[in-house]
């Protein structure tokens, strides 16, 4: 009912957006048919959270670690490294990972079939997240007090490549990445990421 009432109250400004997107997407699909033509691919981005205030977690709650009140109780951030002494805090909700298994990852295949409506390969952004994710208590003013807690590893990734078949997938594995997280990378095929500046740092021993 609310959303009825809201829908009518300010049909004007929903209609705008609608109409904008569809120009927008009418446009990209062109800009995409000819690249694809002449024989470019286009690589696009799947940032592996969502922002609190997104339409994603207001209207699917359950995938989310939330309490009664829609906050989140424990936050997306890394733990300190070399590049900052108190981690990184980015504070975005973290997923109930349970839920998404129980639920075949239906969210994350529409996700991924969605985005791959604009793009032929997409890259999958902090992939070690997928093995592993530094889980921050909500609150916190810094990532240093946290946890390691397991991702949904390689039964996400066969669950996808199921649907999918092969995965067009590139996966953002920068950073101080563990061992495990090669081995889920190497299993499907996954091309990873460099840094060419990184290349340059005075060790010969540099990959």
């Amino acid at each position: 009912q609310t959303l009825l009432s809201f829908t009518q109250d300010h049909h004007h400004q929903i209609d705008s957006h609608k109409f904008r997107q569809f120009l927008f997407f009418r446009q990209w699909n062109n800009v995409k048919n000819y690249a694809n033509e002449n024989g470019i691919s286009i690589i696009g981005d799947i940032p592996i959270f969502v922002a609190q205030d997104s339409s994603d977690a207001w209207a699917n709650p359950q995938l989310f670690f939330f309490d009664d009140d829609l906050q989140p109780t424990v936050v997306a951030g890394v733990p300190p490294d070399y590049f900052s002494e108190t981690g990184q805090l980015w504070g975005n909700p973290l997923y109930n990972w349970d839920f998404h298994k129980k639920n075949g990852y239906d969210w994350w295949l529409k996700r991924i079939k969605a985005t791959l409506r604009f793009f032929d390969i997409v890259r999958l952004d902090h992939f070690r997240g997928f093995a592993a994710y530094w889980e921050v208590p909500a609150g916190n003013p810094t990532a240093e007090i946290g946890k390691w807690m397991p991702g949904p590893g390689a039964h996400f990734f066969q669950a996808i490549q199921e649907e999918l078949g092969d995965l067009p997938i590139i996966a953002e594995d920068l950073g101080e990445i563990t061992h495990d997280v090669f081995e889920m990378r190497d299993q499907f095929d996954l091309p990873g990421m460099k840094i060419l500046q990184f290349a340059f740092g005075g060790d010969p021993q540099e990959p």
